[in-house]
């Protein structure tokens, strides 16, 4: 509990600091709250390990475990081979994302091109 009252008192800054550093992915979009979460863990839950695992990183795990033919593999096919218990699952952050509007765009507006600069009120 102590800890976490030390953690009460860093700055955001600090803390995304903290938590970048132990390899989490999306960091810099987590609130306080959540990152303080994260760090009072003992370890980074393993979902959250895999989403920040690039293709190289999976491909040595795979030639590791004595795998054969996963060169040709995209990350996600080969995330679903070694990790079977894992594959298809997104952080809440990856899943806010999705959800959210930001591939809707509004059509601009028509403007005049001679009236440009500061109109008064």
């Amino acid at each position: 509990m102590e800890q976490r009252m030390i953690y009460e008192q860093m700055h955001l800054v600090e803390l995304k600091k903290l938590i970048k550093s132990k390899g989490v992915k999306h960091y810099y979009i987590m609130p306080k709250q959540e990152i303080i979460d994260l760090l009072m863990m003992t370890s980074i839950p393993k979902h959250m390990q895999l989403e920040k695992m690039n293709i190289h990183q999976l491909r040595a795990e795979a030639r590791q475990r004595g795998l054969r033919g996963f060169w040709t593999l995209p990350r996600d096919r080969l995330v679903q081979i070694l990790y079977p218990e894992y594959a298809g699952q997104t952080s809440t952050h990856e899943y806010q994302k999705n959800k959210s509007n930001t591939n809707e765009h509004d059509q601009p507006q028509q403007h005049d091109p001679e009236n440009i600069g500061v109109q008064e009120i």
